[in-house]
């Protein structure tokens, strides 16, 4: 939702955006409420007594542009920062073929896959980063203010000191004389790693890493297969074409790469050439097991039904890779937690029992 977070319609500013869940309900509601026999004049003013915040004022422009004599497609083309290519077209396709409940029933059905499948990525990481957030509090407060009390007692021994108590002494020093320094610095770092994660600039290699890092990059290729199959699916159920469906897909991939690999396939469609052959370039990006399956769609004219099965598969790919995630994080995160505490524990023992062994 980056980039609906700041943006100008018509003269207004909205900062708060439109939430996933808003525009998922949309879809359905609509959808529903044409199924039903109402007009969509109609449905929109139910819909926007039921909308609350910046979308009840959206909803009130897009029932205004239908009453003036313009379609719902051209009317939510409007707000292209807040509704998609795929809902745009895939609203415009069901009012040229008439069939625009079920397209929007489709659209609400793929807005609600996506949003399972992001939960179940946020879900797998919650847990890290609760541990990791914990982590740096319970660092920062050792640092402030447990060993600014315990370092000067050893400073006091006359006794050659552990490498790691003397490491200690060194960052409980370093702490004490420029404290207030060393916390904004670490904040000013993280913020400034946040924004610079959410700029267009560093997509590609952030996206190259999270496509070649061990512990997540089967996730990040089955999330972009699921999505991509599942979109371009419903493009084709829409009534689209397969090279105007394969633009639009393109652009709902999260991963740089993927979309720009799909952007050249749908380009080499486009002139007659095969989906299956100009996946076949990009076979580090698309499996073979894909690409046998979309020529069986291509051969037996199901293509669309392939999508939806790839779909799943890659869905269910995406879970079994998330709960492996999480899996996996939990030990290594417990190891790494318990190698701090016991350095350092072993750094404030070892001197003290010295001391003991002397005494005795």
């Amino acid at each position: 939702m980056n980039d609906e977070n700041k943006k100008t319609l018509d003269k207004d500013i909205y900062l708060g955006g439109v939430s996933f869940t808003q525009k998922l309900i949309f879809a359905r509601y609509l959808s529903i409420m044409l199924k039903s026999g109402l007009t969509i004049t109609e449905a929109l003013e139910i819909i926007y007594d039921q909308a609350s915040g910046k979308f009840k004022t959206i909803v009130n422009k897009i029932s205004k542009s239908v009453q003036s004599g313009n379609s719902l497609s051209e009317s939510i083309k409007q707000f292209p920062n807040i509704f998609s290519n795929l809902m745009i077209n895939s609203t415009y396709a069901g009012e040229v073929s008439g069939t625009l409940e079920e397209n929007l029933k489709s659209i609400a059905e793929q807005l609600e896959e996506q949003k399972e499948l992001r939960s179940k990525i946020t879900s797998a990481m919650v847990y890290p980063i609760i541990i990791l957030v914990a982590t740096f509090f319970l660092g920062m407060a050792m640092a402030f203010l447990v060993l600014p009390k315990i370092t000067p007692l050893f400073e006091g021994m006359n006794m050659d000191l552990p490498v790691t108590t003397r490491a200690l002494i060194a960052m409980s020093n370093l702490v004490e004389a420029h404290g207030v320094s060393l916390f904004l610095s670490i904040i000013f770092s993280f913020s400034f790693l946040i924004w610079l994660a959410r700029r267009d600039f560093s997509r590609p290699v952030i996206h190259y890493l999270t496509l070649h890092i061990p512990l997540v990059k089967k996730i990040t290729k089955n999330y972009n297969m699921a999505s991509f199959c599942l979109t371009f699916g419903t493009m084709l159920k829409s009534g689209i074409s397969i090279d105007k469906a394969l633009q639009i897909a393109a652009k709902t991939v999260s991963n740089y790469y993927y979309r720009k690999n799909l952007i050249t396939v749908a380009e080499r469609t486009a002139h007659g050439s095969k989906l299956s052959d100009n996946l076949q370039e990009f076979d580090a990006y698309f499996p073979k097991l894909m690409i046998s399956m979309v020529k069986v769609g291509e051969r037996s004219g199901n293509l669309e039904e392939t999508m939806f099965y790839l779909s799943d598969f890659y869905k269910k790919e995406v879970d079994f890779a998330t709960k492996s995630l999480s899996t996996a994080i939990e030990p290594i995160m417990l190891i790494g937690i318990g190698i701090v505490v016991a350095t350092m524990a072993m750094s404030i023992i070892t001197p003290i029992y010295q001391i003991t062994g002397n005494v005795s």
